[in-house]
């Protein structure tokens, strides 16, 4: 129940949407149990026998003063006028009833998108601001499963509750008041099947949630599949990977169909069992009010009007039957969901804000590790001052990246502190802290938009003179400009229609848009060919110029310029220095470099 409070409460902005598709959803309810009392007068006026023809007559039943309120103002002396009467009443009634239907609907549509799209909002924008850590360990098939089709049938939880929750408590309400009004003991013995329904969903409960558990756990299975098979579509292909990647979806898709199958069985089963239930009362009604027609206890048009109402009822009650296993799915999907959005996985957010930096950011005896056991860093002090450009080098593994992380706050030290002019980092908000660096990763990824839009990621207010700016700062502007649409043109997934030297250039222009203080290259170059790896690094030494950087990088003969360089080696600082300073040493720095002079990369 506490999960469902908490999906109800994104109704809340939308009240007075609700309340209108309340209003509509009984009104609807209302009109059905009118539409079935209105056969009673009809039968009564062709056979003579209708309470509602007769109001002049003191009413001598419950039953009588009821109908002689809903449709007495339409008897007239003559049945003949009097049939009319309700002819034209039930075609109104239908007119009013399709009109309200239709409003109705209309306004359930919208109520359901708008939380359905307030509910996608917000877990995605929870997603983004759990940590880098948290990814590390999720699939992002798993995640792109749980923002659509997890959110779509949680959003299954609540929708009942609007329409069906609503309209047919109402129908069968005044449904069962008709019943009662003409026989209490035929409506006993219509009820007396009930009790067996109830028992029947209160059993079929655990398994709905067992099944709409697994069902949705295979759901996120091959949709992981799906998203890293088009993802890594060049590498699947190189490796001709294409009957191993189609068997693992074929796997997964079996494992949900077996459990969508056996969801359905007990899901449908319900219904079924209850209907038949249901029949076997109306047969029972139909002898025993039968044989009180034959008696004279009964009129025959009240039997006929009470069969009726008992058909009528058992729409509304068998959607109701259907309403547990809808929910049960929708709150089994809400709880995967809300594990996320309530998710402790996330880094602590200061309140300062990050003031632009003025001496320098300083790493002090920081350790850290990724699982909690095996060290990454150990004992990393280090400046990075301000103005100048520090490099990280070392064999693959040894943690250069780890510092950049941890430098931009993607993860916290487990020891240690990192200090920025003094302060504490964690101390600032994150979103202030960030704002204050730009990075150039290997890998750069672009958005499937335009160059320009590429570019002002960090300001999208950007005027397209800044663009431009920057662009040429960054030796870009004089491709972008050959582009078909030259800055309006569009890069394409991750970039694809543009070299690798061209995504690196863009890079490079987006983290100076936004004028940051320090400049992070996490090996920029180091995925490039000769001619590009120039270019980028003529931008890059271009831009560097009386800025605060931090360079990591594979290839020594890019950092030999930098003003400190620290040597890496199994998450330890074992030299530093400039780069004559390290190899008069002839320590690891030397090796290193005299193994890349002669050919040999590392």
């Amino acid at each position: 129940m506490r999960t469902f409070l908490r999906v109800a409460g994104f109704l809340r902005p939308y009240w007075w949407l609700f309340l209108l598709s309340f209003v509509g959803n009984v009104l609807l309810g209302s009109i059905g149990a009118v539409t079935m009392a209105v056969i009673e007068p009809v039968l009564g006026t062709l056979f003579g026998t209708s309470t509602a023809a007769t109001p002049a007559s003191a009413p001598a039943s419950l039953k009588e003063r009821i109908f002689s309120v809903l449709f007495g103002w339409l008897v007239a002396p003559s049945p003949a006028v009097t049939l009319v009467h309700l002819a034209w009443f039930i075609v109104g009634l239908f007119v009013a009833k399709n009109i309200i239907k239709y409003a109705s609907g209309q306004l359930s549509v919208r109520l359901s998108e708008w939380v359905i799209r307030d509910m996608r909002q917000l877990v995605f924008a929870r997603l983004l601001k759990l940590p880098v850590s948290f990814f590390n360990r999720s699939k992002a098939g798993e995640l792109i499963a749980l923002v659509t089709s997890e959110v779509n049938t949680m959003h299954s939880a609540l929708m009942p509750f609007v329409v069906t929750l609503v309209r047919a408590p109402v129908e069968i309400a005044l449904l069962l008041a008709l019943l009662l009004a003409i026989s209490p003991m035929l409506t006993l013995v219509a009820l007396s099947t009930s009790v067996g329904t109830l028992l029947l969903i209160r059993t079929a409960r655990q398994y709905l949630r067992r099944y709409s558990q697994r069902m949705q756990h295979a759901a996120a299975q091959y949709t992981s599949t799906l998203q890293e098979g088009v993802a890594g579509i060049r590498i699947v292909k190189a490796f001709g990977a294409e009957q191993r990647l189609v068997a693992r979806f074929a796997s997964d898709l079996e494992r949900y169909v077996r459990s969508a199958v056996k969801l359905t069985a007990v899901s449908d089963l319900v219904p079924a069992i209850g209907e038949t239930l249901a029949i076997a009362a109306l047969a029972v009604v139909l002898v025993v009010g039968g044989h009180q027609v034959f008696t004279g206890t009964l009129r025959g048009a009240d039997l006929m009007t009470f069969l009726f109402a008992l058909f009528a009822i058992m729409a509304p009650v068998a959607s109701l039957v259907g309403v547990p296993g809808q929910v049960q799915r929708g709150i089994v999907a809400a709880e995967r969901v809300f594990a996320i959005v309530d998710s402790a996985d996330r880094l602590s957010d200061g309140t300062a804000e990050c003031p632009p930096l003025v001496r320098q950011i300083r790493f002090e005896h920081v350790h850290f590790s990724y699982d909690g056991q095996r060290a990454v860093l150990e004992d990393i002090t280090l400046d990075l001052p301000r103005g100048k450009t520090v490099a990280l080098v070392g064999l693959s593994g040894s943690g250069k990246s780890t510092i950049a992380d941890l430098l931009v706050r993607f993860y916290d030290p487990q020891h240690g502190r990192i200090l920025y002019d003094g302060t504490d980092i964690r101390a600032f908000r994150l979103e202030s802290y960030r704002q204050r660096f730009g990075v150039v990763a290997q890998d750069t990824m672009l958005f499937n938009d335009t160059v320009a839009a590429n570019i002002a990621l960090a300001k999208p207010d950007a005027s397209a003179e800044e663009i431009e700016r920057v662009a040429r700062l960054a030796h870009a502007h004089e491709f972008i400009v050959q582009l078909p649409q030259g800055y309006d043109t569009l890069v394409g997934d991750r970039g694809v229609q543009l070299s690798g030297g061209q995504r690196q250039r863009i890079a490079i222009a987006r983290a100076l848009l936004a004028d940051p203080d320090v400049l992070i290259f996490d090996e920029a170059t180091s995925a490039l060919d000769s001619e590009s790896e120039m270019l980028v690094q003529q931008a890059i030494g271009e831009v560097l110029r009386d800025r605060t950087a931090l360079v990591i990088a594979h290839r020594l003969s890019t950092v030999r310029d930098a003003d400190v360089i620290y040597v890496l080696d199994r998450g330890r600082i074992v030299e530093h220095g400039t780069h004559a300073e390290l190899l008069a040493r002839e320590g690891m720095y030397a090796s290193l470099y005299a193994l890349q002079t002669e050919g040999v990369r590392l």
